[in-house]
């Protein structure tokens, strides 16, 4: 009895040191009055990082017939115009302060840009700075290109349910050696739903996903993507979140600027090239074109060691550039 007493009370000591101790920790950590683990962060910053891109609206593009029709030949007046890209509108500014290659676009959750690497590879090499109208051109001819790619599998498609015509003749042959080399590489990977294959429901919605996200892309030509500043700014009377690109772009200032946009701007814009001078010429840059023959004979009259210090540098930016 007296054994049956004691381990009772030494029962009653560990649950009662365990219930002190457990209920310290509660204590500690807010209880009773703790709501649980919130649905967002506390951090107004972390907050808006997980929530702001689902909050922002989204690029909507449309596809015949939905989209505007504006025939302007008796063919488009009978068949429909033919389908055209909707790129994301870039607004283009001036500011006293900012320059006068400033732009902004609208802050969509769907829209991307190229890669850093990417951009500033073809802009150096490319010479594509200002006017990027080639590759709005190439982005185009692309946008054809899938368009016409998807109505050759739509073809090849329907070939598999017209029995009565041999695919393997001229000219369906074309559309069997465009699409069929896909299809066999799809068809361990896909099954099939009631004898139906599903590889050409997949390759349709690739295509049509391809073709969509061209219209999503922005270029940010003379800038770096990464150069663009997420903002709110007050648009037709309606703030509306946006990406904005302004100052003097960081390509300008780790490489030389264009010759032919120097050219311009002392040809045809001296207010540009007083504005760039007047605000960055503290980074060393040069706005200016390079001289020409009837500009440089008297230097070579006047300085000659200076002239050939001149060229010694030129010739060593040009190097590393390569």
């Amino acid at each position: 009895m007296v054994f049956n007493q004691r381990i009772k009370e030494v029962q009653k000591l560990v649950f009662d040191g365990c219930t002190l101790i457990f209920d310290s920790i509660a204590k500690f950590l807010g209880y009773p009055d703790s709501p649980g683990m919130p649905i967002f962060p506390l951090d107004p910053k972390a907050r808006d990082q997980l929530t702001g891109q689902d909050l922002l609206p989204k690029h909507i593009t449309d596809i015949p017939p939905n989209q505007v029709q504006r025939p302007e030949t008796l063919t488009e007046a009978l068949f429909g115009t033919f389908p055209y890209t909707m790129p994301i509108e870039k607004h283009f500014y001036q500011h006293k302060a900012e320059g006068y290659y400033n732009f902004y676009v609208e802050n969509y959750r769907n829209m991307y840009f190229l890669p850093d690497w990417l951009s500033g590879y073809i802009q150096i090499h490319f010479n594509i700075t200002v006017d990027h109208s080639n590759l709005e051109l190439f982005r185009d001819v692309f946008f054809y290109v899938i368009l016409l790619y998807g109505a050759i599998v739509s073809i090849r498609t329907i070939l598999f349910w017209m029995l009565a015509i041999n695919p393997y003749t001229y000219p369906w042959v074309f559309a069997v050696d465009f699409v069929d080399w896909i299809y066999d590489g799809l068809a361990g990977i896909l099954p099939c739903v009631v004898g139906i294959d599903l590889v050409p429901t997949f390759l349709a919605m690739v295509i049509g996903k391809i073709a969509d996200s061209v219209n999503h892309l922005v270029f940010t030509m003379p800038f770096l993507p990464s150069e663009g500043n997420k903002v709110k700014m007050l648009i037709d009377g309606e703030l509306k979140d946006v990406v904005q690109f302004h100052y003097l772009p960081y390509l300008w200032y780790k490489y030389p600027i264009p010759m032919n946009l120097r050219e311009f701007w002392y040809s045809e814009r001296p207010e540009i090239l007083n504005f760039m001078e007047k605000n960055y010429s503290q980074f060393g840059i040069n706005f200016r074109p390079l001289l020409s023959g009837s500009e440089v004979s008297p230097i070579l009259d006047l300085d000659p060691t200076t002239f050939v210090d001149s060229i010694l540098t030129t010739s060593k930016d040009f190097l590393g550039l390569l």
